[in-house]
């Protein structure tokens, strides 16, 4: 009878181990989940270099200009193909890609952002939206120190 009660005992352990490690994986899930459905910092930067890779509507000798390509066609001062200003292209493109990524305003997450693209110290491009709080996140690429493009989103 000894050993019974043994055996019963050593089950009732593995029982409490199991729902334990249960309750741990519930807890750490609850945990990692994002208040507010706020972006976090890697989000900012993942938006940054998907910025930089956007195929824009400027044609040069019968290529797209990625954004990147189009920041360095402006500083030079030279046009699209069509015509068209480069810079005004960044500008406008840039415009239309945060005002689709990033909405801003009380009923949203995000209260207001600040873009700028700084090349070779001459400031190409400075969008800002809605209201600087205390709270941001934001990322910073630069290239070879000629090139510095930063995204804030404040909440």
């Amino acid at each position: 009878m000894n050993k019974k009660a043994q055996s019963e005992m050593a089950g009732f352990g593995i029982i409490v181990i199991i729902i334990s490690i249960i309750i741990l994986v519930f807890i750490s899930f609850s945990l990692n989940k994002n208040p507010n459905n706020q972006p976090q910092n890697y989000e900012s930067e993942a938006f940054v270099q998907s910025y930089l890779q956007f195929t824009t509507q400027c044609e040069k000798n019968s290529h797209y200009l990625s954004s990147l390509e189009l920041i360095k066609l402006c500083k030079s001062g030279v046009s699209c193909d069509d015509g068209e200003s480069s810079c005004k292209v960044l500008n406008e493109t840039s415009k239309g890609i945060l005002e689709s990524s990033w909405k801003v305003g009380e009923d949203f997450p995000v209260k207001g952002y600040d873009f700028s693209i700084i090349y070779q110290g001459e400031n190409l491009i400075q969008i800002f939206e809605g209201n600087k709080t205390s709270e941001n996140r934001g990322s910073m690429q630069t290239f070879s120190g000629d090139l510095d493009v930063s995204f804030i989103s404040y909440y």
